[in-house]
């Protein structure tokens, strides 16, 4: 089965090259290409290291408190963070920066995912939420590492796709000594595919426990800004999706004729779509501005917010800070089919939250939200535009902001019962390595 699983990613690897190269290897940083073939740039280890992979932007943002626990708990060990996009890797840097080493994932090939392991030899690789590449999983076994899932959740539609591999899939989730899922439903979907009953179990979802980041210089510049050009509310349109862009636009207008001086602050999820976005805007005809152009020293700022109504925010790691400033903000991927983005940040400063009907990726937690009364779900951009009524309505708005962090306190604890979990392969790690120096002397 492997064998016929590596020849089917081989082939695949090769008809995607050329649409792989321009999209995601094209203009990488020098070394990129050489992580993704197994030689990551650290001197061999010796054995007791913890790797962590965590695919993208979302992932490393779950993970960094169960990591930065990790370090505390576990100073003697050095940990390792990977990743398969450069948004995940800059987020990493910038949350996680005294880690031993960070790198792009190898390609799912024994050789490549062989020459990683050989020179980390980790006892503990660590997949954050669902990466299930079965050659990474089988070598990691076999070089003497446990394999823990954390954050882990399944999709209903990635569930129908694994069902129809169940025997393959029984046999890569055998390599896999702990799952732990973010609801009991995703436990139930992992059993599902065959994974060992005994060894899944619900912890949580470390989203829940993560804080953002301080303001940061921009954010804190923009807060004195907008007061000083007095301008308001400002409304945050969050990780925006291809398509999603007109919609908002089209309630922005609704929103921006009763409130004149409101900001609308655009974020789109993927940093390729900057450039896209911005000559959409252009395009148009809307008076915007991007991120990347303000002067952010005073009164140039002032000036330049004065003169806009949209703020094009073109940076990756600035948004997080950015929802403390909002009014209310919009959970973008969700008035269009691409399942949504997570709402517990803005959650985290009180905020009112809106989002569109497409939450398959977060089902769980807009339906907790929604239960509480601490979000609004919208179909278009008319239901969109109106719940800005929330604007003038402080008592409203508080109470909403206040169901929303309330949601966020409800539910946090599992990060530390993950760490509870590692920490028994950690543990239990130790003991024998000491056992074997005691030996060897």
């Amino acid at each position: 089965m492997y064998l016929i699983y590596s020849m089917l990613f081989s082939v695949g690897m090769i008809l995607a090259a050329p649409f792989y190269w321009w999209r995601k290897g094209r203009g990488q940083k020098r070394g990129y290409w050489a992580e993704r073939f197994g030689s990551i740039p650290f001197q061999e280890t010796g054995r007791g290291a913890i790797w962590v992979h965590a695919v993208s932007l979302g992932e490393t943002l779950a993970v960094a408190g169960l990591v930065t626990e990790m370090q505390r708990m576990f100073p003697e060990r050095k940990i390792y963070l990977s990743h398969v996009t450069p948004a995940g890797r800059e987020a990493g840097e910038k949350r996680l920066p005294s880690l031993a080493g960070r790198f792009y994932l190898p390609l799912d090939w024994r050789w490549a995912v062989g020459k990683a392991l050989a020179r980390i030899k980790p006892s503990v690789l660590v997949i954050v939420e669902t990466e299930l590449w079965p050659n990474l999983l089988r070598a990691a076994q076999e070089a003497g590492a446990r394999v823990v899932m954390v954050n882990a959740r399944l999709s209903k539609r990635s569930l129908r796709g694994y069902q129809l591999a169940r025997p393959f899939m029984r046999r890569v989730l055998a390599d896999v000594n702990e799952i732990c899922a973010q609801t009991e439903e995703d436990a139930e979907r992992f059993r599902q595919i065959g994974a060992p009953p005994e060894r899944v179990k619900t912890v949580g979802n470390l989203k829940f426990d993560a804080q953002p980041p301080k303001l940061g210089e921009f954010a804190q510049a923009l807060k004195a800004a907008l007061r000083e050009a007095q301008r308001g509310p400002v409304v945050v349109a969050a990780s925006t999706m291809p398509g999603e862009e007109p919609l908002v636009l089209e309630a922005w207008d609704l929103i921006q004729a009763r409130y004149p001086k409101a900001l609308l602050i655009l974020a789109p999820r993927h940093p390729n779509r900057f450039e896209e976005v911005s000559q959409d805007l252009s395009r148009a005809q809307r008076g915007f501005v991007r991120r990347t152009t303000l002067q952010i020293e005073e009164p140039a700022l002032s000036r330049q917010l004065a003169s806009t109504a949209i703020l094009l925010l073109d940076t990756i790691g600035e948004l997080a800070g950015v929802f403390e400033l909002a009014d209310m903000v919009f959970m973008g991927g969700s008035l269009v089919p691409t399942g949504g983005h997570n709402l517990l940040e803005p959650a985290y400063w009180s905020k009112v939250i809106a989002f569109g009907p497409h939450m398959e990726n977060f089902r769980d937690i807009a339906k907790l939200f929604l239960d509480a009364g601490a979000a609004i779900q919208v179909h278009n951009p008319e239901e969109l535009a109106h719940a800005a009524w929330l604007l003038e309505n402080k008592e409203a708005r508080e109470r909403l902001g206040a169901s929303a962090r309330e949601v966020l306190e409800q539910n946090s604890g599992a990060t530390a019962r993950t760490l509870d979990d590692l920490r028994k392969y950690l543990d239990r790690d130790k003991q024998g390595r000491e056992s074997l120096s005691h030996e060897v002397k």
